[in-house]
């Protein structure tokens, strides 16, 4: 049976080290530790939807904000330590771009953020492709950057199962998508996580700015 949890804000992640900078935060502060609720959902598509539904049923949160990192498309003005806040998440398929497949009409293929929340949060718009594997080619970079600037694979998955919930994603930009991506995100990574949870951060210690529950 799911159980409302204390924390009006549910703060979710891919994974438990891109939290490391908010519950650093959240350790010091302890009125900000009974108003948020931190925790990783899970890495890739399938696993971060999954466990953001159940994680959203326990906590049953008044808003939904995912932090993690991301990958700039070339040619891109957003540099390597950027926090961006999303406005829209495309699912895409390499394969559909291919045309060796398609997506049934009926498969959502965007998701916005809500538009009130995202305003509150301080960094450039931008809007995310989530794709299922991580873009290695440039040539693939190319195609994909027409759905938008930074590709992250886990956003559009959280965003669905926030559902009606107001929900925003903060992305801290640690490479650009291509060959060299997995060797800058492994320098970048940490820091980039950071300046994500900086920006949620900042917005969580505004007192004016309480998500109301939806109704």
């Amino acid at each position: 049976m799911a159980t409302s949890r204390a924390g009006e804000v549910l703060v979710l992640s891919a994974w438990e080290p891109e939290l490391a900078a908010l519950r650093a935060a959240l350790a010091r502060d302890s009125v900000l530790r009974r108003r948020v609720v931190a925790r990783p959902a899970g890495v890739g598509l399938v696993e971060a939807g999954i466990g953001a539904a159940r994680v959203i049923d326990e906590v049953r949160p008044r808003a939904v904000v995912f932090v993690g990192t991301a990958g700039a498309y070339p040619p891109s003005a957003i540099t390597i330590g950027t926090a961006v806040v999303a406005r829209r998440m495309a699912l895409a398929s390499t394969a559909a771009l291919r045309g060796d497949g398609y997506l049934p009409e009926v498969l959502p293929t965007i998701v916005e953020t809500d538009r009130g929340l995202r305003g509150q949060l301080e960094g450039p718009v931008a809007d995310v492709v989530c794709p299922l594997a991580i873009t290695k080619t440039r040539a693939l970079a190319r195609r994909l950057a027409g759905a938008g600037a930074v590709e992250n694979l886990e956003a559009f998955a959280v965003a669905r199962a926030a559902g009606k919930i107001p929900f925003a994603a903060v992305l801290g930009v640690s490479n650009a998508v291509g060959p060299q991506a997995h060797a800058q995100w492994r320098r970048h990574a940490a820091p980039a996580a950071a300046a994500a949870c900086a920006a949620v951060l900042a917005w969580l210690r505004v007192p004016t700015r309480r998500p109301r529950r939806p109704r």
